[in-house]
This record gives structure tokens, sequence and C-alpha cells, in this order.
């Protein structure tokens, strides 16, 4: 593109301009409707939506006129050098965004990468797709918008494919050597704390307390879970927590996990787009992919919540051609 914009909502909505350089949005309104067409990149959205973004469902008799003198403020911020950027298109207005200038989709694609090294055991190549994901979030994605904006839902699925990220590279950690194990235990026991009903933070702390020769801890993670979800949930542990459980009950010594043999098709089906709905079966926080001293290989899963909303499939979606 020739203005060299990049749009960011892992974090509050922020605009940079070729330098780098934040380009102030200026009020809620300017946000809540550059939001509302960054869920719809490429795509024409209706004046209507619009007015339901920026007004909630009640908007004032002056909206039209309102919604139009925003939209001449975005264009501004936007560049005016560039008027095909952000166009009119009946029955709304259409913002092109192109390839890698929106943050949530480079997130998605560095997440399908991972997922897909993950499912073949490649390592290396999930540390370095985890990290290129990690590296874009700057806090909580749209922070600061107002309520009306309606984007919790947007919210929690992508907090949620943060943490499958973050389980990825965990994963990974555990497999490419002990020169880090040390400073994982104190980093999984805060992520088991921050997320005390997520399995598979629980099944890695185990088994990097186990690695570490904290056998006895290990066992003590696997007991405090499994009180926890019976007592809160009614649910015994997943699979996966079981068999690190086992793993851990019948090794004397401290071992590197064997890696784990990945059927073709795994790796063939790894290449879904993590975008794609997937109304999934797993238990909240049983990563997906093969496990470290398990000898599993479970099918992959997108990266997207047990039940994703509407929004996040706008904003993961292919972009269209200029």
């Amino acid at each position: 593109m020739r203005d060299g914009l990049r749009f960011g909502l892992l974090g509050p909505p922020v605009v940079y301009d070729g330098d780098g350089v934040v380009r102030p949005i200026g009020s809620d309104k300017m946000r809540a409707l550059l939001v509302a067409l960054l869920l719809e990149p490429g795509r024409v959205v209706s004046v209507d939506a619009l007015k339901d973004a920026l007004w909630g469902g009640a908007p004032p008799a002056s909206a039209q006129a309102s919604l139009q003198n925003h939209v001449t403020r975005l264009r501004r911020l936007l560049g005016d050098d560039d008027p095909a950027r952000l166009r009119a298109v009946p029955p709304g207005y259409l913002l092109r965004v192109g390839d890698g200038e929106l943050d949530v989709r480079v997130f998605e694609r560095h997440a399908a990468g991972a997922r897909e090294a993950h499912a073949a055991g490649e390592w290396e190549r999930v540390l370095s797709a985890c990290a290129a994901a990690l590296a874009l979030w700057r806090g909580t994605p749209l922070s600061g918008l107002p309520p009306e904006t309606g984007t919790r839902a947007l919210v929690q699925r992508l907090e949620e494919a943060r943490l499958l990220v973050l389980e990825w590279r965990y994963d990974a950690e555990l497999y490419v050597g002990d020169a880090r194990l040390p400073a994982l235990v104190p980093e999984l026991a805060a992520l088991v704390a921050e997320h005390p009903l997520r399995e598979g933070f629980h099944r890695l702390l185990m088994l990097a307390l186990h690695r570490t020769g904290r056998r006895a801890e290990a066992l003590a993670v696997h007991r405090d879970l499994r009180e926890r979800l019976v007592t809160e949930l009614g649910v015994e542990p997943g699979a996966a927590v079981r068999s690190a459980h086992v793993q851990i009950l019948r090794a004397g010594d401290p071992v590197r996990p064997a890696r784990p043999t990945v059927p073709a098709s795994v790796s063939a089906s790894a290449s879904a787009s993590v975008s794609a709905p997937a109304h999934s079966t797993t238990r909240p926080g049983t990563p997906a992919g093969p496990r470290p001293g398990t000898g599993a290989a479970p099918q992959p899963t997108a990266v997207t919540a047990p039940e994703p909303a509407p929004g996040p499939d706008a904003v993961l979606a292919p972009a269209p051609a200029p």
C-alpha cells in the first residue's frame, strides 16, 4: 500500500503511519467507527451496522449526519492522498486493509504456522512462530472501547487464541532442551495461578516440575487440579492431564519425553485456516496437538474458542483483493 498504514487491535485500537508513528484516533466514536470497519476488512459495513457500533442500537436523530462527519474525520486520519482507502459503497462504507496491515491477521498467520509445526513436531519452528505471534500483543484486545461496540465475544476469542499459542510454545520448550527448564517452572506456575481451571497449563507445569526432579510437586499440581475440577465443575481431568500423571507415576528419574510419531493426516489437516468456525467438544484449557511425554498425537484444533462468535470470523477471514 502506498501509505504503509498499519492497524492494531491486539491492545487499544491504534493506527501507525509508514514510519511506525502512532496517529491519534481521537474520540470514542472515532475508535468505534474504525474498529467496526476493521472487523469487516475489505467488506462493506452497512450504515445501520455502523450506527449500532457507535450508539448501541439507540442512535439519535442526528446519527446520519454525525456518522458522515466521523467518516470524514477518519478519512483525514487515514490520509487524504488515498481516497480509495475508505470509500462509500452502498449500503455503507468499505475500509481497504492490505496484507500485513492488521495485527490480528498477522497473528492468525503466525498461529497457523505454529499449529502446523506443532502437529509435525518441528519444535524450533513452533518457537519461532509462537514468538512472532505473541510479540504482536500490546495488552487486552480492543481495550478502551465503550461497551456499545459489542466486542466482548471477539476479545474472548482472541484471548483464547493467545492462550493456545502459549501452550504450543511451552510444549516446544519442553521438547527443545533442558537449558530453560528451571525458568519454565515459575512462568507456568504463574499461568496456573491466573487460569486455575485450564488443564493445559497444569499439564505443562507437571511435566516441567518432573523434568527438573520435583516429582512430588508435580503430583501435587495434579492433585490440586483434580480436586478443583471435581469440586467446581464435577469433572475429572482430561486425557492429556491423565496421561502426564501416569507418565510421572511410572517414571523413575526424569527423562526427556520421546518425540511422538505424528500421522501424515495430522500434518495435512493442520493447514486449515485458524479462523474457520469450529464447534469443538474439546474441554476448555485442553490444548491441541502432540503432547510431551504422552506419546499421543491428537488432531489439531483451530485457534478459536469452543463457541466462536460472529465477529472474529470477519476479522480473521482472508482479505479480498483491493
